[in-house]
């Protein structure tokens, strides 16, 4: 505009003529000044536009091809941010419902709580042990419920609960982890009982072909001594003292006998055939088990399911071994006691997984609690110290469980066979 104005006076052109051009020559400067503004802001209002959907979590939103070179680089530069982000966000949703399915099929118990102690996160296992429902439940402390504040107090490690909603030997892990920049405790619980028993069961009949071994080896040169010595004895020709002989090979003929019959009975527990499962009710079951003990009464109380309507998948013949050495350890229990009135109490009741058939005497009581399901231990003059470990090992291969506790309250024994339900 200074060029043009100074020649247009050298030019000798009207004052009005160049004021006339300066005006429009200034309009054309405003009206481009004016259209590189609006279109530099339609292009930074694209990219706000792009980069506020991205902070949203919405990644679907694209710039179209500038004719700015610098500017379209900047531009496909958000453009390639916005597909890793979209493809970063699928897979996270995939894992995380992979995760969540995952979970929910768990039998083991898995919770979170965040630094209030509300519970953010419990899958289907959980729910069931709180007796709660996450969709109408939200920031509810987990020690407001009784069980939880057992399970928020309790440290890591093998832990023996003793609560109706949470009983016997269980594995609780616990642990802090950080999310969105806050701390969070993880709770993660499952039965330890099945592991424990499997790995008991393994060293036990690693130890019993240890005996059967040396024991045979030991059977195997007196049994033929005793033979060699009745041989001789019946030789007539030597004076020998007979009786005394004849005395020594009684012996070790019992003696033999008896330690055959040892290795018999603890030899059940490594050679336990798979079960033989078919379907048969309940009551007609438990109710020819109890007609071998008539000198006991027998009752059954009225808060137990009715036995009619329960139908169980199991191997009859083994689990009648299970109920009469259960029947038998109550009424033995009850004979100690020299009790006049041998009573035995049988309910049962159910949950999700298991039918629960306790056993209730009226005894002295357990005594020794570590050594019940221990081979070889017994109380009894005359017991072998195999009978509860036999029917422990009977009921793991039906992936049921057995336990017994003092009864509380009063003196005796419950006794608990759990049943899986199917």
């Amino acid at each position: 505009m200074l060029i043009t104005t100074v020649a247009l006076y050298i030019a000798n052109v009207s004052a009005y003529l160049i004021a006339f051009i300066l005006i429009i020559l200034a309009l054309i400067a405003v009206f481009i000044v004016v259209i590189s503004e609006q279109r530099s802001q339609q292009q930074i209002r694209t990219l706000a536009n792009i980069l506020e959907s991205m902070i949203d979590g919405d990644y679907s939103l694209r710039g179209r091809e500038q004719e700015n070179k610098a500017f379209q680089e900047l531009l496909t530069l958000v453009n390639n941010l916005a597909d890793t982000l979209a493809l970063s966000k699928i897979e996270a949703k995939e894992s995380r419902q992979l995760l969540e399915r995952i979970m929910q099929q768990m039998d083991a118990m898995v919770l979170a709580v965040d630094e209030q102690g509300r519970i953010v996160l419990a899958n289907d296992s959980a729910q069931k042990l709180l007796q709660i429902d996450m969709s109408q439940h939200a920031h509810l402390l987990l020690t407001s419920l009784v069980i939880g504040k057992v399970i928020s107090e309790a440290q890591s490690g093998i832990i023996d609960f003793e609560h109706p909603q949470l009983s016997g030997e269980h594995f609780l892990f616990k642990e802090y982890f950080l999310s969105e920049g806050k701390q969070h405790q993880l709770f993660l619980i499952t039965s330890a009982q099945r592991l424990l028993l499997e790995k008991e069961r393994k060293s036990w009949q690693s130890l019993l072909r240890v005996l059967s071994h040396e024991m045979n080896n030991s059977l195997t040169p007196i049994s033929s001594i005793s033979q060699s010595i009745s041989s001789k004895l019946q030789d007539g020709q030597k004076a020998l003292n007979r009786e005394s002989l004849l005395t020594g090979v009684d012996i070790i003929n019992e003696r033999a006998s008896s330690l055959s019959s040892f290795i018999a009975s603890y030899s059940q527990l490594s050679h336990l055939p798979e079960p033989n499962k078919s379907r048969f009710a309940l009551q007609g079951f438990i109710s020819h088990c109890i007609a071998l003990f008539n000198d006991c009464r027998i009752l059954f109380p009225d808060n137990s399911i009715d036995l009619e309507q329960v139908n169980i998948y199991a191997d009859k013949a083994q689990l009648e071994q299970v109920f009469i050495n259960v029947f038998k350890n109550a009424k033995e229990a009850m004979q100690i006691t020299r009790s006049t009135d041998k009573i035995i109490e049988v309910f049962c009741h159910e949950d999700d997984k298991y039918f629960h058939i306790h056993v209730c005497d009226s005894g002295s009581g357990i005594a020794n609690k570590n050594n019940l399901f221990v081979p070889f231990y017994t109380t009894k003059p005359q017991g072998s110290g195999i009978g509860l470990t036999l029917c422990k090992q009977i009921l793991f291969n039906h992936d049921g469980l057995l336990s017994l506790k003092n009864r509380e309250n009063v003196a005796g024994v419950e006794a608990v066979i759990s049943l899986p339900k199917g």
